[in-house]
């Protein structure tokens, strides 16, 4: 599955958000803000999934783009794996 991130440079590293999961996690540079990226969003699908409820829709790329609140942001996108197993019932 892709999802889109957004990436902020901070003093210290780069903020990144998955504005779709409403997730925000940090890395030391753009690789690792990915990473990170990709850890909390399997994190967050595994426990959508465990309770069994939907993972919420993505929005289209333009509507973040067009947001004024995020134009100074860099986007990309992260591939995660769709977590395995059984769904709580």
């Amino acid at each position: 599955m892709r999802f889109l991130i957004m990436l902020e440079q901070t003093e210290t590293g780069f903020a990144v958000q998955a504005p779709d999961l409403a997730i925000a996690t940090y890395g030391e540079n753009i690789e690792a803000a990915k990473r990170a990226a990709g850890e909390a969003i399997r994190s967050n699908l595994e426990a959508y999934r465990e309770a069994g409820q939907q993972v919420p829709e993505a929005q289209g790329v333009s509507s973040h783009l067009e947001n004024p609140e995020f134009r100074d942001l860099l986007f990309a996108y992260v591939d995660v794996a769709e977590p395995q197993g059984r769904i709580a019932a």
